[in-house]
């Protein structure tokens, strides 16, 4: 296994992966469009696969994609429960679309690199993930791509969601790192 955890603390490093999040982001957003989920799915597994060739080791696979796993499962409870709904929704209409799944495998990659200072900061976790988590979906709803059927609930909901998801996926990768690889992280 090689060592990258001197360059996932690396300046340079950490501003690319937060540029890539962010330009996979609006990727993700604009793609929801009908037809195109399964094209950002693809280029975020691309991505994904560079991020753990060239950034992450292979051994962080499972990790993050348990992390995007767990996201997606916490969307689709706001989405079972009418809290949050989608535009063009085209295939499997019970499921959050594609281009949600895409976007929680791209924020997991930021995980363990440039949102790695906060793992053991679990309270500042919650506390910006309650702030940002329902940001992002209001720009989004700005974008017409995802609806809050009823705005105070449904942000209460991503705020609640955003609050728990942040510092639990951050623990998780932050146990993976100490436990399993027994790196210090």
């Amino acid at each position: 296994m090689r060592d990258k955890t001197l360059n996932m603390n690396s300046n340079k490093l950490i501003i690319f992966n937060f540029i890539s999040f962010q330009l996979l982001w609006w990727a993700c957003v604009l793609s929801a469009e009908p037809g195109l989920g399964f094209a950002v799915l693809l280029l975020v597994i691309i991505f994904t696969l560079a991020h753990l060739e060239w950034v992450e080791d292979w051994q962080q696979a499972l990790p993050l994609l348990i992390t995007a796993l767990i996201g997606c499962l916490l969307d689709q409870i706001g989405y079972t429960m009418g809290l949050i709904s989608f535009e063009h929704q085209e295939f499997w209409v019970s499921y959050i679309p594609l281009w949600m799944i895409a976007l929680w495998l791209a924020f997991a990659s930021t995980l363990n690199v440039s949102m790695r200072w906060l793992q053991h900061k679990p309270l500042l976790a919650a506390i910006l993930g309650g702030i940002f988590g329902p940001l992002a979906y209001l720009g989004s709803a700005q974008l017409h791509v995802i609806q809050l059927p009823s705005p105070a609930f449904s942000l209460a909901w991503v705020a609640f969601e955003w609050a728990i998801a942040m510092p639990l996926l951050l623990w998780i990768r932050r146990q993976f790192n100490q436990t399993v690889l027994g790196r210090s992280a």
